[in-house]
């Protein structure tokens, strides 16, 4: 769930309403038990939590944390997006009843950006909406008001980073190195799927980093080939870039020669276009499976005496 300090890379953050809860955080510590996710924070225990309540209500996602705690995110959006707002509803979980004291604060580029300043349990819920425009960097951190840390369970409900599309062309290359695989009838291969910013070359600025995930969109032989991991996504920050990509070979008996692989790259909350025109191939040769060449004992002969 964490990652150590200073290897921050950006999120999946896309032109549409991210809930942050989907997102890896980057670094983060917690003073009691994990950072429990979509549920409070419970104990010590991972998932020990219950739903996450503020004031009688209910929310389905977010992080239930306990003082000191502290989450770094990235804010820098994947496939041309530019992150504008981010919002959250804040307080002490009911679990504690009315006990507990606690901060929240947020800090955007390393700057305090938010002070919610004392909540308890019984102080009602607030509502955290702050401009991210050209901000990089995100933190939500809890303290303990100064009073210690005990029944300090506070909770993020419903934390989203809210992003736009910038309007600026991006482009990507992708291919296979190499092209072509070899291999019998069904196998399962691994070919390497290289991801270029082809907007290094152009006149613009980069495209900067990119989530997608693939699919076969013909072959040779329909229905013959399979993904090994449909619902994968991949993401990129640096370019070239590059990832294995399993594929399942499973074509008709007999089947032999050069057949060919068509790859869709779906961008993740990007135009269907952008796949469409930038479609790539896989060739397989197929082979001849492999005998298995048996060996077996030879038989001494026995020699009796008369």
């Amino acid at each position: 769930m964490t990652r150590p300090a200073g290897h921050l890379t950006p999120q999946r953050l896309t032109a549409t309403e991210n809930n942050l809860y989907f997102e890896t955080i980057l670094d983060g510590k917690n003073a009691w038990g994990p950072i429990e996710v979509n549920r409070s924070n419970g104990e010590q225990a991972a998932g020990d939590g219950n739903p996450l309540t503020l004031n009688g209500n209910t929310y389905p996602v977010g992080f239930g944390t306990h003082a000191g705690s502290d989450m770094h995110f990235s804010l820098q959006g994947t496939n041309g997006a530019t992150c504008t707002r981010f919002t959250s509803l804040i307080g002490v979980d009911d679990e504690v009843g009315n006990r507990g004291s606690v901060v929240f604060q947020v800090y955007l580029d390393g700057m305090l950006a938010y002070d919610s300043g004392t909540m308890t349990g019984a102080s009602p819920s607030r509502q955290v909406d702050l401009d991210l425009t050209d901000k990089r960097d995100l933190r939500l951190v809890v303290t303990d008001a100064g009073d210690g840390i005990n029944y300090d369970h506070a909770d993020w409900a419903m934390p989203k980073v809210h992003c736009v599309f910038s309007g600026r062309a991006i482009d990507y290359r992708f291919r296979f190195v190499p092209e072509t695989v070899q291999a019998p009838n069904g196998e399962t291969v691994t070919a390497t799927l290289v991801v270029e910013d082809a907007g290094v070359d152009s006149m613009g600025a980069p495209s900067g980093p990119v989530a997608f995930q693939l699919a076969i969109r013909m072959s040779s032989l329909p229905l013959s080939i399979q993904l090994v991991e449909p619902e994968r996504m991949y993401s990129a920050v640096n370019f070239p870039a590059q990832f294995p990509v399993k594929v399942r070979l499973n074509a008709a008996p007999g089947t032999g020669g050069l057949l060919r692989i068509e790859f869709v790259p779906n961008l993740e909350d990007f135009s269907p276009f952008f796949g469409l025109s930038h479609r790539f191939n896989l060739y397989w040769n197929v082979v001849p499976p492999q005998r298995t060449q048996l060996s077996f004992p030879l038989k001494k002969s026995v020699l009796t005496s008369r």
